[in-house]
C-alpha cells in the first residue's frame, strides 16, 4: 500500500497540513537566524516547500533530507527553476540516521514529518547537530483535550499515540531543550492545500488501478482520515515548536552565576550588582520517553525509512490549548505609571532577591539612563503583566548605546515564550527609535536567538572580568556606526 499512498499524494501542493504562511510564522517565532547565511537542515523535507522558502526568504543554505527520491528530484527541479540550486543540497537519508558532524547546523527544521521516527527520538538525535545559538523548529501532532473522543482515539492510538502539548513540552525539556514558542496550525492549513486537493484526487482515482496495488485500501484510509477531521478535528491538532538547546549543566564562570536554566534565559548576576539576564525560576519536568509503535500510513512517509504498517491513514494534524506551559499569544506594550508595582512583583518573583527589582526602580529614577518606551511588558490574554524587559542608556567610550536588562518572567508564565516576546518587543522599539547598538550580559545559549553575538567582535569590552561569550552585542542597524571601547553602565548597576 505504501507505493499506492505515494502515488495518491504525488504532485499535490502538500503532503500534510501546512502553508507558506505557517512556515513564515514559525520563522518569525524563531527570531533572527544565526549568521549571514544560516545553515539549515530540513529533515523530512518532502517536495521541499519549506526548504525553498527558507533558502529564498531567509537566505539560508539548506540541506534537505528525505528517503523518497521522487520528492528530492522534485525539490531539485524547483530549486533550479528559482535559481536556488546553489543554496539547496538534497540527501536521500533517514532523518534519524544523519551522517553530519556535531554542530553542523544553525537551524533544524521539520514540518509534518517528525512522527515518522517519533518526537523524542528526533529531538534527541538532532540535538548534537545544532551549533551554539542554534534553533530547532518542528511540528508535531497532539491532543487538544485531555478527553478525546472514542473515535479519535481509535484512529490514532494504533498508529501514533498522541500526547498533549504539556506532555510534549516536558518531553522536549527532557531531551535537552528550552521551549521558546508553541504555535497551533490554523484550520485552513488542513484544507486549503491538503485535504481539499486530496479529496479532488480521491474522486478521480481508480481503486483498482493495476499500476498501484493497494490503491483501494489507500483511498479508503484517506477518506477515513478526512472524515475524522471533519467530525472530531477539535480533539487533535498540529502545533509548531520552537526549541533551543538548554545548557548541559548550570554554568558558573568567572564570577557570574547562572541563576536558572529555563527557556526564557538564565539570569546572570555579578558581585557588583549588575544583572542583565532573564529571571525565570528553576526546575524542569522530565517526561517518560515514548516511542511510536507504528508509522502512520496516510500520507507518504517523508524523512524516515518507510515502514508500511496497518491500514489506517494518519498524516498531519492541529493544536492544544494548555497555555500554562506554552503560549505565543502574548500582547506586548510599553510600561505605564500604573505598572510600576506589577513590574516590581515580576522581578521579585523571578529572582532570588530584591536586587533586580531595586535596579529597575533606580534606573527609572535616573533621567540619564531611562528612556520612555523601552520598558516593555508581555501580558497574558486576561491583561495580567507576566514578563518584563528593560533597555536603558549606557555608553561605549562615550558613544550612546543600550543595555538590555534586568528582564524577568513570573514563575507561572515561564517556558511560555513570554520573556522572549517582551525582549523582542523591546528590541523592535529600540530599532524604531533609531538606536544602533544593544548590549547584554547573559547566557550565551539564550541571547543569540535574538541576534546577539560576542561584543568582542565589535571591539567592545565590559568594565569587569566576564567570559567573552557572555558579554554580547546586537547591531540594530548595520548602517549605523558601531562604537568600540569599554562599556559605561548606568549608576544603578553599581559598576
Amino acid at each position: 500500500m505504501t507505493e499506492a499512498l505515494f502515488a495518491l499524494h504525488r504532485g499535490l501542493p502538500r503532503q500534510g497540513p501546512g502553508s507558506d504562511a505557517t512556515t513564515r510564522r514559525l520563522l518569525e517565532l524563531a527570531g533572527p537566524l544565526p549568521g549571514r547565511r544560516p545553515r539549515v537542515l530540513d529533515a523530512g523535507c518532502g517536495p521541499g516547500r519549506a526548504a525553498l522558502l527558507l533558502a529564498e526568504e531567509a537566505g539560508a543554505r539548506v540541506t534537505a533530507v528525505d528517503v523518497h527520491q521522487p520528492f528530492l528530484d522534485e525539490l531539485t527541479a524547483a530549486a533550479a527553476s528559482r535559481g536556488l540550486d546553489e543554496r539547496i543540497t538534497v540527501l536521500n537519508r533517514s532523518m534519524d540516521r544523519l551522517p553530519f558532524p556535531d554542530h553542523s547546523f544553525d537551524v533544524i527544521w521539520s514540518e509534518g514529518a517528525v512522527y515518522t521516527v517519533g518526537f523524542e527520538t528526533a529531538l534527541r538525535s538532532w540535538r548534537r547537530l545544532l551549533a551554539p545559538g542554534g534553533v530547532l523548529v518542528v511540528t508535531e501532532i497532539e491532543w487538544t483535550t485531555s478527553a478525546p473522543s472514542t473515535q479519535a482515539r481509535a484512529f490514532w492510538d494504533p498508529v501514533y499515540p498522541l500526547r498533549t502539548s504539556a506532555a510534549n513540552a516536558d518531553a522536549a525539556r527532557a531531551a535537552g531543550y528550552w521551549v521558546d514558542a508553541h504555535w497551533p496550525l490554523p484550520e485552513s492549513d488542513w484544507w486549503n492545500e491538503y485535504y481539499t486537493p486530496l479529496s479532488e484526487r480521491i474522486a478521480r482515482a481508480d481503486p483498482a488501478d493495476p499500476a498501484h496495488p493497494g490503491m483501494g485500501q489507500a483511498l479508503a484510509a484517506a477518506r477515513a482520515e478526512i472524515t475524522l477531521r471533519r467530525h472530531h478535528g477539535s480533539d487533535y491538532d498540529y502545533a509548531g515548536y520552537v526549541l533551543h538547546p538548554a545548557p548541559i549543566s548550570s554554568a558558573t564562570v568567572s564570577g557570574t552565576t547562572s541563576r536558572s536554566a529555563s527557556h526564557a534565559g538564565a539570569g546572570i548576576g555579578t558581585g557588583t550588582g549588575i544583572s542583565t539576564g532573564t529571571g525565570t525560576g528553576t526546575g524542569t519536568t522530565d517526561a517518560e520517553t515514548r516511542t511510536p509503535r507504528r508509522t502512520p500510513t496516510g500520507a507518504p512517509v517523508p524523512g524516515a525509512t518507510a515502514t508500511p504498517v496497518g491500514t489506517t491513514a494518519a498524516t498531519h494534524p492541529h493544536l492544544l490549548t494548555n497555555r500554562k506551559t506554552m503560549n505565543t499569544s502574548w500582547t506586548t506594550r510599553p510600561e505605564t505609571t500604573a505598572d510600576v508595582a506589577a513590574i516590581r512583583e515580576i522581578n521579585t518573583a523571578a529572582f532570588p532577591t530584591d536586587l533586580e527589582a531595586g535596579i529597575v526602580d533606580a534606573l527609572r529614577a535616573d533621567p540619564e539612563a531611562w528612556i520612555d518606551g523601552l520598558s516593555l511588558l508581555a501580558e497574558a490574554p486576561d491583561g495580567t503583566p507576566v514578563a518584563h524587559a528593560l533597555l536603558t542608556r549606557c555608553r561605549v567610550d562615550g558613544a550612546p548605546a543600550l543595555t538590555l536588562g534586568p528582564c524577568a518572567v513570573l514563575p507561572s508564565a515561564q517556558r511560555t515564550g513570554a520573556g522572549s516576546a517582551a525582549i523582542r518587543a523591546g528590541l523592535d522599539a529600540a530599532r524604531a527609535r533609531g538606536e544602533g547598538l544593544v548590549l547584554v550580559l547573559g547566557h550565551p545559549e539564550y541571547y543569540p536567538r535574538f541576534g546577539f553575538t560576542p561584543a568582542s567582535r565589535f571591539g567592545i569590552r565590559a568594565p569587569f572580568d566576564v567570559p567573552d561569550e557572555a558579554m554580547m552585542a546586537l547591531a540594530l542597524d548595520p548602517a549605523h556606526p558601531i562604537p568600540t571601547g569599554t562599556i559605561q553602565y548606568p549608576a544603578a548597576f553599581g559598576v
